[in-house]
Order: structure tokens, then C-alpha cells, then sequence
């Protein structure tokens, strides 16, 4: 396994309200893009990433392979409920929320949990796809038809239909992926999508693919050539490895 990750506050925000979190060791990543006033949208995705982190890093290790998606809904539960209730604690902090994206790696498979409109994305043999549906209005308005994708006001990109620590009630997406050599998961806050477009990133990821310390580099900084509008953060993980002439490992069941 490789892995690498970067969080940068990009170039007109005066504030990082992203967190990243990349736990190789245990194959746990994490990254949340916080929201709200003065310093609550650092305070909401720290806070998240590390609620999660901790009950995962106590319990994944002894965890069955068929509950581990149940495991990853109760560490943002977790997560959930530790933003909402520090908000209620501190005046200067009540509305602030985040997106959470959770990946736990178990060999080649990868148990997702999403929340908001940070992205997962899957990068397998020169194609990019992302596997995770954006949680805004946008992505409701084309789902149910009313505008066509390229049509779509950018602020309608911007309003969360649900996030860790606001909402009455989150319906997180849970997915695995079976992952093959030489696959790669990019996890990305909106600074990254929202300043490249998808053929970009590919286009990044072709050229800068064999160290993922200079791709994560490389994809921050074409997002801040773009203007660098947003904080933008990537984890890259790579789970397993292409061998030479293209054999296959044995993978364990």
C-alpha cells in the first residue's frame, strides 16, 4: 500500500476549514471539509475526522469483514453527534458542520462512508470515476431532471443537502470497492473539482502517478493555477501495487 496527502488553504481563503487524515498503517483515511463562521469550519472538520478516527482505530481491528460498513456508519454517527453537541457548548460555533469522507482498506477491498460534496474518486487503468454522489442541490436538480449538469448555477454547488453536525438526520452512501493492482482512490475536498475538471485530474494523475507525494503536490497546485479559490485538500491511496509483467498477487480470502 502507498499513500500520500495534502491540505492547503489555496489562495483567497484566509482560513484551512479542511482536514485530512491518512492512517496507512491501519488502512484507515479520512477527510472533511468544515463550514460555518470565524474558526467553527476548522473546529467541524477536525473534530469529525478525529471522533472517527479514534473509534475505528479501537474497533476496526477485531471487526468481521461483513461489519465493517456498520462500523464506518457508527464512527460518523460519532462524528455527528461530537460537532453537534459542541456547537450547542459554544455560541461562536453553533451552525458549523463538515463533509466526511471515511475509507478503511481491508486488502483489496475498500469500505466507503460519504457525507456532503467532498468526492471519492477511483482511478483504474487511465479512466477516472467518481464513486460517490455529491450530497447538494445540484446534484438533486439533475437527478431529477430539472437542469442539465453544465447548466447549473455554481451556487446550487454550494448548498449541502445534509452534513456532519447540521442535519436532523444524515443518510450517509456506503459502498464497497474490490480494488485491483495498480488501482488508485483519490479523496478530494470541492477546492480540487471545483477549480479542475475531471479530464484534468486524470490528465495529472497519468503524468504524475508513480509518487503519489508529487501527484498530491501536483494536484494542489493546478487547483490553486486555476485560481486557487477554495481550500483544497487530496488523500491518495494506492492499495495495491501493479507487478512487473503484469501478474496478479494472491490475495487472501
Amino acid at each position: 500500500m502507498r499513500s500520500a496527502c495534502k491540505s492547503d488553504r489555496g489562495l483567497l481563503r484566509e482560513n484551512n476549514e479542511d482536514f485530512v487524515l491518512a492512517d496507512q498503517d491501519h488502512g484507515i483515511f479520512l477527510l472533511a471539509d468544515g463550514m460555518g463562521g470565524g474558526p467553527a469550519g476548522e473546529v467541524a472538520s477536525e473534530l469529525a475526522v478525529t471522533t472517527a478516527h479514534a473509534l475505528l482505530l479501537r474497533f476496526l481491528p477485531d471487526t468481521r469483514p461483513g461489519q465493517v460498513a456498520r462500523l464506518l456508519a457508527e464512527a460518523l454517527a460519532a462524528a455527528h453527534s461530537a460537532v453537534a453537541k459542541r456547537a450547542l457548548g459554544d455560541l461562536s460555533l453553533q451552525g458549523m458542520g463538515t463533509t466526511l469522507e471515511i475509507v478503511a482498506l481491508r486488502g483489496a477491498e475498500a469500505v466507503l462512508c460519504h457525507v456532503g460534496d467532498s468526492r471519492i474518486y477511483l482511478f483504474r487503468q487511465g479512466e477516472l470515476r467518481q464513486v460517490t454522489s455529491d450530497d447538494n442541490y445540484a446534484a438533486v436538480m439533475v437527478q431529477n431532471r430539472m437542469i442539465t449538469a453544465d447548466r447549473i448555477p455554481s451556487r446550487y454547488r454550494h448548498i449541502l443537502t445534509q452534513a456532519v453536525g447540521v442535519s436532523d438526520e444524515l443518510v450517509p452512501e456506503i459502498r464497497s470497492l474490490d480494488l485491483k493492482p495498480g488501482d488508485l482512490l483519490l479523496i478530494c475536498s470541492d477546492g480540487l473539482n471545483g477549480a479542475l475538471e475531471d479530464r484534468e485530474i486524470a490528465a495529472l494523475i497519468e503524468q504524475n502517478g508513480q509518487d503519489l507525494e508529487e501527484l498530491a503536490d501536483a494536484l494542489v497546485r493546478g487547483a490553486n493555477e486555476k485560481g486557487g479559490a477554495d481550500n483544497v485538500s487530496v488523500v491518495l491511496v494506492e492499495p495495491v501495487a501493479p507487478l512487473a509483467g503484469g501478474t496478479l498477487p494472491v490475495l487472501a480470502a
